[in-house]
């Protein structure tokens, strides 16, 4: 094994840890005022008292490091100070394994260190932030010998570990440097995008970098960041998609190029694979809680043992260790080669794992991948912010269960109460009306804030168990997130959101602009790339993504603008602004059905609204023939429902119609057969309707003479509407589509077609005989089997 070092605690953790899983709030004692505990115990301790004092010992190749918060040479003891609400004795229960094995591991190195012999005192000291409050203590009498005894038997179990995994990245490591692109060829001008990634890897740099839909550019990812995995230059790969459809594209381009030694772990969401729905994350309320961390480490063996580990395998796995399946790809996925996960593992700071960015072994240059980067900065930005719903707060007034924190949630309803009294006032309504929604600004609400603050700090120490309680873990946990929101919107654009009345009256935390925050979270990794069919005009997304005009670096990968793959018309006779859209729903419906006829295949037609979508879908029905074949996208469909309706447009049977919501899960992300599905219709810009979120939003994104509204509004409608027509032409296929909307005539809209693009505008008149001419005009391709 080559020289690894760990930190005591991270060593501790590893080895020691055992027991169950806890869902309790253990994580509400802010870091500043723990520390600010610790340091007035420390400083009230004596003179011989030795404070944060460095240690470090080697077992091996493996070099441990820490510092002890207090070690006291004259009386021989060694303290380890932690600072919590909880109830000590109830925390050490859970976590006293870990915090002992700590402490003595500290002490371990003083004797290694000839800095204690014979007996030492330790003990392990719990503070709570208030001083008044008296301390807990767990003590201990170790002999040198047998202190050194624990820390070798530690180390061992912890390098035999490392050694196998060493074992692992070695045979990892030569199959990586002899790997052969996994198909026969590339795809067209893929190899460009390998190249560019590979530097990237290689130099640390950042791309954003638009590839169309169906070219490849998932395996012109994979591959390059593989193979500078095989030649030292970077240690793992965070692949962040938005999507399910995404996950898969990566796991199927994973297990093309699958060598011996590589490891993959897909995360997928907690809500999702959990075996026991509803059930607190407890021992008494879940089985697969119970003993969690005793099968914890065979689990995590067997798993990584598998290589490419997606969710049925984390299932198998975790139901016949009788583990938490999402604990357990947490567990798999600090030690994996390639973790492909949501955003928010990376983003989100309540959620992000840390884990991601510290390799198995030395260095910890782990390149990053973000699929679908266009929806980023919207994500980013929910990420960031929070909402508190007062519904959820008189709801949890109503448990009896919960009476304990009765009074503190009498306050935040108080504090509810008068913000929505102020808010609804003459001036603040009338500043509202012009909005699709009745939302009003208002001033950071300190007072509510002042009251979840002691919420949070009485969370704790309450003889309750919230997570045993659906509505105690609802209202804990949005009262959480919205206090690190407001803590958060100290520093940065933040603006401040209140919205209906009475019962039903919400506040919410809006991040404005998510740039910095969103290259924070980037700075770790050694390259990242920020991936998408939809990134035109590349400064609006590098400004957005925190990277201003001038810095990053873009990348368009396509081949040369053609007509002859993607035949693009801009219809601008048909409007579909929001007035005018019923008189123009008959000349829509026959557009639709002139294209319908026109085409060898079927088409997807793509609405901004459900509520449009219903309307057309009236005037439809009236307008197609009887035997013309058409479906409607329906709100909250299931996952057997969405694959009834892919299937439907991916057999080969030409004219039948799919109606759908753009920015939807059929407008963006599924991968249609380019055999069967050949047009797209995107009716209308898609502009969202406007509120004051997004205007604030606009406000905050033009500064420095930016356009706001190309931010807020522009740029997530043309999106939509980009990501609606990368639904055909994937590939070699051809494919037609028609952009609906006089709009899509002007400057502003243009500038956010992709480079590949090549529009005709023609009336609605013509559209028949211009697709037929495309048609007959289109020549089919080699069809690439490498589309990953």
């Amino acid at each position: 094994m080559p020289p690894f070092k760990t930190s005591v605690k991270e060593l501790a953790a590893f080895v020691h840890r055992r027991g169950d899983l806890h869902a309790r709030f253990h994580s509400t004692t802010l870091a500043e005022e723990g520390i600010a505990r610790q340091r007035r115990w420390q400083e009230d301790r004596g003179e011989t008292y030795l404070r944060e004092h460095p240690v470090g010992a080697d077992f091996g190749a493996l070099q441990v490091a820490g510092r002890i918060d207090g070690w006291d040479p004259s009386a021989v003891l060694v303290e380890e100070v932690k600072t919590t609400r909880s109830d000590p004795t109830a925390l050490h229960g859970h976590a006293g394994p870990v915090h002992l094995a700590q402490l003595r591991l500290y002490a371990a190195m003083l004797v290694l260190g000839d800095e204690a012999a014979g007996e030492l005192r330790l003990r392990l000291v719990y503070l709570h932030p208030e001083d008044a409050v008296p301390p807990c203590f767990f003590d201990e009498s170790w002999q040198a010998a047998d202190l050194i005894a624990f820390f070798e038997a530690t180390c061992s179990l912890y390098v035999a570990w490392l050694d196998a995994v060493a074992a692992r990245l070695a045979v990892r490591d030569e199959q990586l440097r002899r790997l052969d692109f996994p198909y026969a060829n590339f795809h067209p001008h893929q190899r460009q995008l390998a190249k560019r990634v590979y530097r990237g890897f290689r130099d640390g740099a950042d791309w954003l970098v638009e590839a169309p839909t169906g070219s490849g550019k998932t395996m012109g990812c994979v591959f390059p960041a593989l193979k500078a995995m095989g030649e030292g230059a970077l240690d793992r790969l965070v692949f962040l998609t938005s999507r399910g459809t995404g996950q898969r594209a990566v796991e199927e381009a994973l297990a093309r190029v699958r060598s011996d030694g590589l490891t993959s772990v897909t995360v997928t969401a907690k809500e999702r694979i959990c075996f026991n729905p509803g059930a607190a994350c407890e021992a008494d309320s879940c089985g697969y809680a119970r003993g969690y961390f005793d099968r914890a480490p065979a689990a995590r063996r067997e798993l990584l043992g598998r290589g490419l580990c997606r969710r049925e395998d984390v299932e198998e796995v975790a139901r016949g260790a009788e583990v938490c399946p999402f604990e357990l790809s947490l567990e798999a996925a600090a030690w994996a080669d390639v973790v492909v996960c949501d955003y928010n593992y990376v983003f989100d700071p309540v959620v992000r794992l840390q884990r991601l960015t510290a390799a198995p072994l030395p260095g910890a240059r782990a390149g990053l991948v973000v699929d679908e980067a266009h929806q980023l900065g919207e994500r980013a930005r929910a990420m960031l912010g929070a909402r508190l719903e007062r519904r959820v707060v008189k709801a949890a007034l109503r448990e009896e269960d919960l009476a304990a924190l009765r009074p503190r949630l009498k306050s935040i309803d108080r504090a509810l109460g008068r913000l929505a009294k102020a808010a609804s006032s003459t001036e603040a309504g009338a500043a509202a009306s012009a909005f699709a929604e009745d939302d009003r600004e208002i001033p950071p609400p300190t007072a509510l804030r002042r009251a979840v603050a002691r919420f949070a700090q009485a969370l704790p120490s309450a003889p309750v168990s919230l997570a045993a309680n659906a509505v105690g873990s609802d209202v804990a946990w949005q009262l959480l997130c919205f206090l690190r929101a407001l803590e958060r919107a100290e520093d940065g654009a933040y603006r401040y959101l209140a919205r209906g009345t009475g019962r039903d009256f919400e506040v919410e935390v809006v991040c404005t602009l998510p740039g910095e925050h969103i290259r924070d979270a980037i700075a770790p990794y050694h390259g990242t790339v920020r991936l998408s069919g939809t990134l035109t005009p590349p400064d609006v997304f590098q400004r957005l993504h925190g990277f201003g005009e001038e810095s990053g670096e873009f990348l368009h990968v396509a081949e040369a603008p053609s007509e002859d793959r993607l035949g693009l018309f801009v219809v601008p006779d048909v409007p579909t602004y929001y007035r005018q859209r019923q008189r123009s729903l008959p000349a829509l419906a026959g557009l639709v059905d002139d294209m319908r006829a026109a085409t060898p295949g079927n088409c997807l037609v793509a609405f901004p609204s459900f509520a449009y979508l219903a309307s057309a879908a009236d005037e439809f029905a009236a307008r197609f023939a009887k035997d013309v074949e058409w479906r409607c996208q329906e709100p909250d469909m299931d996952v057997a429902e969405r694959e009834d309706f892919i299937r439907f447009l991916n057999e080969p049977a030409a004219g039948r119609v799919g109606l759908v919501v753009s920015g939807g899960v059929f407008a963006e992300s599924v991968d249609f057969d380019s055999d069967a599905l050949r047009a797209v219709v995107v009716v209308g810009a898609g502009l969202p309707p406007r509120t004051m979120k997004r205007d604030l939003i606009a406000s905050d994104s033009g500064q420095d003479g930016a356009d706001g509204f190309e931010v807020a509004y522009r740029q997530p409608a043309m999106a939509r509407s980009a990501q609606a027509v990368g639904r055909i032409a994937r590939g070699s296929r051809p494919g037609v589509a028609l952009l609906v909307d006089p709009r899509f005539g002007q400057a502003a809209y243009r500038a956010f077609f992709p480079v590949r693009w090549q529009p005709r505008t023609l009336p609605a008149k013509a559209v028949g005989a211009a697709v037929r001419e495309f048609w007959a005009a289109a020549e089919e391709g080699p069809c690439f089997e490498n589309v990953c």
